[in-house]
């Protein structure tokens, strides 16, 4: 069996046993797992009035475990939680309230929910669409594939630390009369649903669990494909799920954070002002001021228009490495948003993501 084989057999796998649940946990910093992510109340209108939805934290250690703090984006958020330690094994909640009167629009608030000893907070987030008046559901759920339907074709996951899994529940609709059955085909490595397979009622909503797990072999900006299959019938077309992963720092010692290695470097490249079309060739230098080697595990890039033309994979300590990359600025225009922006995914625990800035001004 081929090693792509084998990845994709484990993913299968880890598919099967998640669906045991009614739905997929989020691990996050190896001390407790969520429910979801993210909670959608779909869409709702003006009347409905305040919204309220809650979140269940396991603790998944061997060591009590406390919520310091949940911090809400937004004051038209409330929030509760649950104060004091939680056993392992045990579980405790994070409710919130959205109000629910700011008028008609799409909303997306989120939750920072800081543990203690833990460095980095878990992201949680409360989203909708408030309408002034009940929609038909194939009014707002515009990518069908026959009768599914969904708001969008390219779901955002979010940011994934490696050696975690990222769950939301999303929310799918039947635009049709008649009771469906929705599964996948064709389903990426690492990417895996709850249930396996959704039953909807005729002209309703349903939520399905979505559960994008972390793996070495993928880093940085990463799509995950599946193609519905509606009733048996497999549908023309595929959801695509966006999910962008970094390395986890959280397991890392004094010791190992004390001899990690640290990038320095300027960020950004001016050029001089150009013509449309003509190419532009920026150059950035990066040293490594820290006490092992700089790893570069990916680049991406927030345009097609970039080219890379001198790169490295490592930078060993106390040396410094050039990185050179090309800008096609064919069809800029002197009023638009020229700027490139180019993403190195590192195992700096404080440079983590490296962005570099060429901006262009078109005359």
């Amino acid at each position: 069996m081929s090693k792509a084989m084998f990845k994709a057999f484990i993913a299968f796998m880890a598919g099967l046993l998640l669906s045991t649940g009614a739905f997929a946990q989020s691990r996050f910093g190896g001390i407790v797992s969520v429910d979801k992510t993210v909670h959608d109340w779909g869409d709702v209108t003006v009347k409905d009035g305040p919204l309220s939805c809650s979140f269940t934290v396991t603790n998944i250690s061997n060591e009590p475990v406390m919520i310091r703090t949940v911090a809400s984006s937004c004051g038209c958020t409330g929030v509760k939680w649950t104060i004091g330690e939680i056993a392992p094994g045990d579980s405790g909640t994070i409710e919130a309230t959205y109000s629910n009167d700011e008028g008609p629009y799409a909303f997306d608030k989120s939750l920072t929910v800081n543990f203690v000893g833990v460095r980095k907070p878990l992201i949680l987030h409360l989203r909708g669409v408030v309408h002034p008046k009940k929609m038909p559901l194939k009014d707002t759920y515009t990518v069908q594939f026959g009768p599914l339907g969904l708001r969008e074709a390219e779901v955002k996951i979010g940011n994934l630390s490696q050696g975690e899994q990222k769950s939301l529940e999303l929310r799918v609709a039947n635009v049709g009369k008649k009771e469906i059955t929705v599964g996948f085909d064709c389903v990426s490595p690492f990417l895996s649903f709850t249930p396996s397979e959704l039953k909807i009622a005729g002209n309703s909503t349903a939520v399905l669990g979505v559960t994008v797990t972390a793996d070495r072999s993928l880093w940085g900006r990463n799509l995950y494909y599946a193609t519905p299959v509606v009733n048996g019938v497999r549908q023309d077309g595929r959801i695509a799920f966006v999910a962008s992963t970094r390395e986890n720092f959280d397991g890392w010692d004094k010791a190992k954070m004390a001899a990690a290695p640290a990038a320095q470097y300027d960020g950004s490249f001016a050029a001089d002002p150009v013509e449309s079309g003509t190419p532009v060739r920026a150059t950035f230098k990066i040293a490594n001021s820290g006490k092992t080697p700089l790893t570069i595990y990916k680049i991406d890039y927030n345009s097609s228009k970039i080219t890379p033309f001198k790169t490295v994979n490592s930078i060993k300590a106390g040396s410094k490495a050039v990185f050179e990359f090309e800008l096609d600025t064919a069809g800029m225009k002197p009023d638009g948003d020229n700027l490139g922006i180019i993403t190195l995914y590192t195992n700096d625990p404080h440079h983590s993501l490296i962005h570099l800035y060429i901006d262009v001004i078109i005359l």
